[in-house]
């Protein structure tokens, strides 16, 4: 048994069904049943009543349930009593950005080397670990607003916040090597005749939520993703030298542009990913961090 396992099987007491569960834990719903099965094997006496309405403790479980309850609480607790020196370092933790790694620079040029910076590149989830955990002060994410809820629901768990910032649109990136390289917009019907490169493989990104911005227009299952990769460089090198291309936010820093990449705005797509940060309400943020936010606000 390990806290996986019951964070696992609280959440699926919660949200009441194996799907739900999924959905909040980044996960399938085939590993939710398989690790709830592992857990019942362990324990001897099944937890959860299945049927097709979803899941509910049985007699056993409300009691199993309790206890697993109060270990997550105490285990959060514990976590955040990890955190780092605020005196004299820069902890975070963000997706891949150009951007990020530039106001980074900006930081170090601001307060010099007498701060020590650690930062961190990941998915949501492992963002929200990573505060969770003390490694990091602030998780700087985006999120569909239609998730913010579902999102929120998580952080709970973990004794998080979500902070926004600001509410951004999705575009098209594309290099002087791309064929839409000097048109200024696409619509949501060309989407399936491009080939994109995709980032992180998180449920909270934009693909997983382009048909309902796109209110049917498309089904983001036949977009053609060519290829797959978390790294930034990968994806600057190939808008730059190929025809391929990437969805990202429509916001582009103009002090910071590097690269001869050109954001096309998708019409009809109202802002509906918001831009903010994850943190651990019971602290202040440090000065520093402090600085960090009210600088990427004022990028915003």
């Amino acid at each position: 048994m390990d806290i996986k396992q019951l964070e696992i099987f609280v959440t699926a007491c919660e949200r009441g069904s194996f799907s739900q569960a999924a959905s909040c834990m980044y996960m399938t719903q085939p590993n939710i049943s398989k690790t709830i099965r592992a857990l019942e094997h362990e324990l001897g006496r099944p937890l959860l009543i299945r049927n097709a309405k979803g899941v509910q403790p049985t007699p056993y479980g409300k009691t199993v349930l309790e206890h697993a309850q109060t270990i997550l609480k105490t285990a959060a607790t514990i976590s955040s009593l990890a955190v780092p020196d605020e005196q004299d370092s820069l902890n975070l933790s963000t997706y891949p950005s150009n951007m990020i790694a530039r106001l980074l620079v900006d930081f170090y040029q601001t307060w010099g080397s007498a701060i020590h910076i650690e930062h961190h590149e990941g998915t949501v989830e492992e963002i929200t670990d990573h505060v969770h955990q003390g490694i990091s002060e602030i998780g700087i994410v985006y999120v569909a607003r239609k998730q913010v809820a579902t999102f929120q629901h998580i952080l709970s768990h973990k004794k998080l916040e979500f902070v926004p910032l600001c509410e951004k649109s999705i575009c098209v990136y594309v290099g002087p090597n791309h064929p839409l390289y000097h048109a200024d917009s696409v619509n949501f019907s060309d989407l399936p005749n491009l080939k994109f490169m995709r980032g992180v493989r998180d449920f909270f990104s934009m693909e997983h939520h382009l048909e309902t911005v796109s209110m049917g227009a498309i089904d983001p299952h036949v977009m053609k993703h060519v290829i797959y990769s978390n790294s930034d460089h990968a994806v600057t090198n190939f808008l730059l030298h190929t025809d391929v291309c990437n969805l990202g936010l429509n916001f582009m820093y103009k002090p910071y542009e590097q690269y001869d990449i050109k954001p096309l705005a998708v019409n009809g797509c109202e802002p509906f990913l918001q831009i903010g940060y994850v943190r651990t309400p019971e602290r202040s943020l440090s000065p520093q961090a402090r600085w960090l936010v009210d600088r990427f606000r004022e990028m915003l």
